[in-house]
């Protein structure tokens, strides 16, 4: 990649978010919906997914930059994630891209969370991600307040033992993609303005004894849409639509039933009832 690359902006995820409380209870009024129909693509196996990747290899500008340690771990949440055709098309969108750079990665400092960093060229056009994993994101649930899909499904007791672990993690994967969906699909002008203006925003609400109220701050406030924490809370819901998706398709041929567990399924049609335009048709039926 080039030399004037500027990284301008962290997209946190999970495990920077840890202090607020475990309250998966972002449940409200139920809408009728279909986790899976006769024309929904077939679950792929990990040779099937293996033999995918090994077609475009050639193709590929995605880069996985795994330590020996976590391989095999990351290897299965890959697989996961490509088992289903909505891993495979965000997937294949990125690693297609001969003009931009994803690489991915696995970190312990992440823990059970894992972030996105964007990185613009001095013309502002986004040119590459990386993106960072936990090495436990396989565990650990965070909050509703900016996770109410992922979340869910830590109540999901009647979910197979044998697949909560590598669901979980295909499903933060999911949410990382997410972030990488919705940069993408919007001005990186306005994104990158957002990011500087949050840190003159908090540098003034540090120092003028967290008064809110201050004129600077409104100001500040106006000019990027919000205040930092609305932001931020904005780009992580935003970003569940990758886990709504992910879920929606791959659990039913899990637990091999018709529909969803419950816990998933209300905070699925809460998410809809909040955000009815970021599903296809804005229905879910």
């Amino acid at each position: 990649m080039a030399k004037d690359r500027l990284t301008l902006a962290v997209s946190p995820s999970f495990g920077s978010l840890a202090a607020f409380p475990l309250l998966c209870l972002f449940l409200l009024y139920p809408l009728p919906i279909k986790a899976t129909s006769s024309a929904d693509p077939p679950e792929w196996s990990s040779s099937e997914v293996t033999a995918w990747l090994a077609e475009q290899a050639d193709r590929s500008t995605v880069r996985e930059i795994i330590p020996s340690k976590y391989r095999k771990r990351y290897q299965k949440w890959k697989n996961e994630y490509l088992s289903s055709a909505t891993g495979r098309a965000h997937w294949k969108r990125y690693a297609l891209t001969p003009d931009f750079e994803l690489t991915i990665t696995v970190s312990n400092q992440q823990g059970h969370g894992a972030k996105v960093e964007f990185h613009w060229n001095k013309g502002g056009r986004l040119i590459a991600a990386t993106m960072i994993l936990g090495n436990k994101m396989d565990s650990g649930y965070p909050s509703s307040i900016n996770y109410p899909i992922t979340c869910s499904l830590s109540p999901a007791g009647d979910l197979p033992s044998e697949v909560k672990g590598n669901v979980l993690a295909a499903t933060k994967l999911s949410h990382e993609f997410g972030h990488l969906n919705q940069v993408t699909s919007m001005d990186g002008r306005t994104y990158q303005l957002q990011n500087t203006l949050m840190l003159e925003y908090n540098r003034i609400f540090n120092s003028n004894g967290f008064n809110v109220h201050d004129p600077k701050l409104t100001e500040l406030a106006e000019e990027m849409g919000g205040t930092p924490v609305s932001i931020a809370q904005d780009r992580e819901h935003w970003a569940e639509i990758g886990a709504v998706e992910f879920l929606r398709e791959r659990l039913p041929y899990l637990i091999k039933r018709s529909k969803l567990p419950s816990s998933i399924k209300q905070a699925i049609d809460a998410y809809h009832l909040i955000y009815p335009d970021r599903f296809q048709g804005g229905n879910l039926n």
